[in-house]
């Protein structure tokens, strides 16, 4: 890889879209402009920042240059589908369901907008056509039986997934979420909160029943479960959910102290700052979002939209800039 595409990609993993696809668009004019890597690259940067309609006009030119290019169809493929052009969208994943190294992108894009357009049946037709690791067709079957009410047969589908791969986390949550369909909520509730009593259940029981417990409005129990997780080794899902199941349950003190720490380590989650800025209001501590957004900024700077953040609280605050 060069060092340009090393690059690229950096800005990427950060989540700097826009600076990534003006990036690509200086490489372009630097470079041979009748190859469409870089136009292919900067269309792919604008629909990770859904400028879709912006990213389908690049991608198109850059297919311009060679109608067989593989990436510059998945590019114009994927911002179709951010417009919600799915059948045309379609045609283009279609393209490249073959191709040895974009097949998994083709055939997902091609799944994902007949999930959108509720084509059940054809999505059950395509998992028998196409050869694909047994997750995958077990995800996607659980999903097309959903859309077609076929309530029975996907939690039998469940059972198969889970025999075959015993504590799968997709399969897990399928099975929860088709078992409260059936039998109720606090059921699912009490079974599940036996198992993750279990000690040598995986975590992700403790993730499921802490969920569940925060779904049903038992936001203390919720904690209880968090805290457990932490102990025994925690990851970020579960250190966010435990953020939220402290505010719900009215300790926001100690909830946006986590959510600093969260922001801190990815500045760009927007659930985090919404929920940090709700609870800070309710603790009548609104000079502490703008402290600690300015702080943030410190540690970030490359993440642009804080000056946004930062901006709105001041006017909320009626600071003049």
């Amino acid at each position: 890889m060069s060092q340009e595409y090393n690059e690229y990609r950096s800005l990427l993993k950060k989540g700097s879209f826009i600076e990534a696809s003006r990036f690509a668009e200086r490489q372009h004019l630097k470079s041979d402009i009748n190859n469409p890597f870089w136009l292919t690259r900067q269309a792919a940067a604008l629909t990770r920042e859904k400028k879709f309609k912006h990213a389908l006009e690049i991608a198109k030119q850059a297919l311009s240059y060679n109608p067989s290019n593989p990436y510059s169809i998945l590019a114009v493929a994927e911002a179709m589908q951010g417009l919600n052009r799915h059948e045309e969208a379609i045609r283009y994943f279609e393209e490249i369901t073959e191709n040895p190294k974009l097949s998994f992108y083709g055939r997902k894009g091609v799944f994902n907008s007949l999930l959108v357009l509720k084509k059940w049946d054809r999505i059950l037709n395509l998992l028998t056509m196409w050869e694909m690791p047994a997750d995958t067709v077990y995800r996607w079957k659980v999903k097309a039986l959903e859309g077609k009410k076929c309530f029975d047969e996907a939690l039998e589908v469940c059972h198969q997934w889970l025999k075959a791969d015993p504590d799968n986390r997709s399969g897990l949550w399928s099975l929860i979420g088709l078992e409260i369909r059936q039998d109720g909520l606090e059921q699912v509730l009490s079974r599940m909160g036996k198992i993750a009593k279990i000690k040598s259940r995986p975590p992700i029981y403790k993730e499921i029943y802490a969920s569940l417990c925060k779904k049903a409005g038992k936001h203390e129990l919720a904690l209880k479960q968090y805290d457990k997780i932490s102990v025994s080794g925690s990851n970020t899902w579960n250190i966010r959910q435990r953020a939220f199941a402290l505010a719900k349950s009215g300790k926001e003190a100690q909830a946006v102290g986590l959510m600093e720490e969260l922001l801190k380590t990815d500045p760009t989650d927007y659930f985090i700052h919404k929920s940090y800025k709700a609870a800070c209001g309710r603790l009548n501590q609104h000079d502490r979002v703008l402290k600690f957004y300015e702080n943030l900024l410190e540690l970030h700077p490359e993440e642009k939209t804080l000056f946004g953040r930062i901006r709105k609280v001041k006017k909320e605050l009626g600071i003049k800039e």
